[in-house]
């Protein structure tokens, strides 16, 4: 009886540790204001896309913005620079309903901050 416990308990707790980190990482879901335009962040597959709120308030979708992974607590991958119409390295973490950016443009790098719309 004391195996089946102690199996159960390291079952239970590997199992909240997943669904624990899948909350986390589907935290980045929802509208982002850039302060200039609305982004909307959904998940496709295991790639976390961004696309712009167009006029009618409906999602972009011919243009992505960002284009991200989620790993060991933080999102990475590429955003799109429409004054440069380049692709730069970003680096994503959200603290307290603020989404961070830092995007990496070689010798350079900038700090982003998007606030949650929604």
């Amino acid at each position: 009886m004391k195996d089946i416990n102690y199996w159960f308990v390291i079952v239970l707790c590997v199992v909240s540790t997943h669904l624990f980190a899948q909350d986390k990482q589907d935290e980045i879901i929802a509208i982002w204001d850039t302060g200039e335009a609305k982004v909307e962040i959904y998940q496709e597959g295991e790639r976390y896309i961004g696309n712009p709120i167009n006029p009618a308030g409906e999602r972009a979708t011919d243009i992505e913005v960002l284009n991200l992974e989620y790993d060991q607590g933080k999102w990475t991958g590429k955003i799109y620079a429409k004054k440069r119409d380049k692709l730069f390295d970003v680096e994503c973490q959200i603290k307290d309903d603020v989404l961070h950016l830092e995007v990496d443009a070689g010798f350079r790098s900038r700090e982003l901050q998007w606030t949650r719309a929604n």
